[in-house]
């Protein structure tokens, strides 16, 4: 960024990424960071100014003395309480600290590409391609930089949704006409995800798998220098906190310390709003931009538990029973994200005047634009009665279907 940051530290506040947001909105660039993050690494920050959040009275020992001494630097200093408060932000970034709001989605192209091109030089660049927003954005920012020294690479590791991989076949391999290797790896992710039923153990396997099949790929492929992630600033901020983890991204907390690669993520500072503007701007097709999010670990984190072939079968079933629905409603475009969940128990049912015990099925819609929080999207009574009879009577093991109605925070958007 060719301006000096605005640097927002963070003292326990709540949502303290809408203040980032505001900045942001008023092409203000700025990061947030944890309060007891180094004097060190903020000083090669170079931050143009700071903005303090949290609590009036932060329960943090070190916290009154922290302030203190970000304060003697000379820098201007806005403290806010949880609150965001956009006039007062916008006030002391452009009146009290003069930027010039110049940080606009061009300019960030323009300087990432620029910063690709240095980092890369003439060597080798892979791509981690999932067909999901992020890392086909990331892919689209790399080519526009370095062409055909990035090839990307497809995994099936067998928790897709329904039609994808063949959907990112056609997408980045005909229409984009980038270099596209895919592999089918579902056997291989499966079998070492067999027995395990703790979350974060799941995300970890399939953080690790990932890098392992790159690692071979690129032996197969000749030397790769690089590998390309589609890390977003909510993975960072989620992974890595004061107040400690909300959950590992496999993308983040995952990765394994052997990988061998030099990781490229140049998405890693953006949140999903501006990820969307950046593909747009690049390019991407209008449809490919704004679909859906869709994790990286795939439907591994919407089977609740261990994952077999079988629940994957439930909710790969029913998601795409969901989808189809919600889009005959005119209502894709309203919902941030929609999907279904197996959260793994049985019910007592009656099918066909028979005694069922079969398979629970969760839909879970929700309204957000940041993934950082998110309301439940109040879908009409009539729509989920005809999901829910659709699903009961097309996906076989299946006897009862329910509505997750739980915000974020408390809950995560997704159940793993």
């Amino acid at each position: 960024m060719k301006e000096q940051p605005l640097l927002i530290l963070d003292f326990g506040a709540h949502n303290n990424q809408q203040v980032a947001k505001i900045s942001r909105e008023a092409n203000v660039y700025c990061e947030v960071k944890p309060y007891n993050t180094s004097l060190e690494i903020i000083k090669k920050m170079n931050p143009k100014a700071f903005i303090f959040i949290g609590e009036e009275e932060s329960t943090e020992p070190d916290a009154a003395e922290k302030k203190t001494g970000l304060e003697n630097l000379g820098i201007p200093v806005l403290e806010l309480g949880n609150q965001k408060e956009p006039e007062q932000v916008r006030t002391f970034i452009f009146d009290r600290c003069g930027f010039s709001g110049n940080w606009t989605t061009q300019a960030f192209i323009d300087d990432m590409v620029e910063q690709i091109r240095a980092q890369v030089g003439v060597k080798k660049v892979l791509c981690a391609l999932s067909g999901g927003v992020d890392s086909s954005v990331a892919a689209a920012l790399v080519h526009r930089a370095v062409g055909d020294q990035l090839t990307c690479v497809f995994v099936n590791h067998g928790l897709m949704r329904k039609d994808e991989p063949e959907q990112v076949e056609e997408i980045f391999g005909k229409q984009f006409n980038m270099k596209l290797v895919t592999i089918d790896a579902a056997d291989r992710f499966l079998d070492k995800l067999a027995g395990v039923d703790d979350p974060e153990k799941k995300r970890k396997i399939i953080g690790e798998e990932f890098i392992r099949v790159f690692e071979e790929e690129s032996r197969r492929l000749g030397k790769m220098d690089f590998l390309v992630q589609g890390t977003i600033y909510p993975d960072i901020i989620e992974s890595v906190s004061n107040k400690g983890v909300v959950k590992s991204h496999h993308n983040v907390g995952g990765l394994p310390e052997d990988i061998d690669f030099e990781l490229l993520e140049p998405l890693k500072l953006l949140f999903k709003d501006e990820v969307r503007e950046v593909g747009e701007a690049l390019g991407i097709p209008h449809e490919q931009v704004w679909r859906q999010p869709f994790p990286g670990p795939g439907l591994g984190v919407r089977v609740v538990g261990e994952i077999t072939r079988e629940k994957l079968n439930y909710v790969r079933k029913s998601d795409a029973i969901l989808r189809e629905e919600i889009k005959n409603a005119g209502l894709e475009k309203s919902i941030w994200q929609y999907f279904t969940v197996c959260p793994g128990c049985k019910s007592v049912g009656v099918k066909n005047g028979k005694r069922t015990y079969e398979q629970a099925i969760v839909l879970r819609a929700i309204l957000s634009s940041d993934a950082m929080t998110a309301d439940v999207a109040e879908l009409p009574y009539s729509l989920l009665t005809t999901i829910a009879t659709r699903i009961v009577a097309e996906v076989e093991g299946v006897n009862r279907v329910m509505y997750d109605v739980t915000p974020k925070p408390p809950s995560t958007i997704e159940w793993e």
